[in-house]
């Protein structure tokens, strides 16, 4: 299952503001593994993932903001 489908998953059952929330804490997350990783090998996957989820919250956000 990709990103995107999980984050609409999440929309669909606890509303745009929760997971807009929901995309910060697991961007954090993440950003923890990647600062804390001393292998090169996770490296690349655990900043895209701290990227992909944050950029998916300031999206959520921006929308949130127009409603």
């Amino acid at each position: 299952m990709y990103n995107h489908d999980i984050l609409n998953k999440i929309i669909d059952v606890y509303g745009i503001d929760k997971a807009a929330e929901f995309c910060e804490i697991t961007a954090m997350l993440y950003n923890i593994k990647y600062t804390a990783c001393k292998e090169k090998d996770p490296l690349t996957e655990f900043d895209f993932e701290r990227i992909w989820w944050r950029d998916a919250g300031i999206e959520l956000n921006k929308e949130i903001n127009i409603k």
